[in-house]
């Protein structure tokens, strides 16, 4: 997993790096194919702004979230990522496969 960051008017430190890439690497128990992911963190006066894109084989995933702190922006943008690859994954494991389709039209 290649991971890009990019700092808006702020500088990145390793600190913060460190956190947001912890909090990546859960991300693939879910998601086995992740090719690419950017982490864009910003600041505008007070308000602390954390949008990842996380790119696989067949999708793409896109959270973001702003609040008064970098770390809990980080947190609250990677949950959202979360229930995103959650619903992703609970979507390919119920459709219906092939082989049951052509069960019921034989019977």
């Amino acid at each position: 997993m290649k991971v890009n960051y990019t700092g808006r008017h702020m500088e990145l430190t390793e600190p913060l790096k460190h956190f947001t890439k912890e909090r990546l690497d859960k991300m693939a128990t879910y998601l086995d194919d992740i090719i690419d992911v950017h982490v864009i963190l910003g600041v505008e006066k007070h308000r602390h702004a954390a949008e990842i894109t996380l790119k696989t084989r067949t999708s793409a995933f896109v959270a973001s979230a702003t609040t008064d702190d970098m770390y809990s922006s980080i947190t609250q943008a990677t949950d959202k990522l979360e229930a995103q690859a959650h619903k992703y994954q609970d979507k390919r494991n119920t459709r219906p496969h092939e082989s049951a389709k052509a069960a019921t039209v034989e019977e």
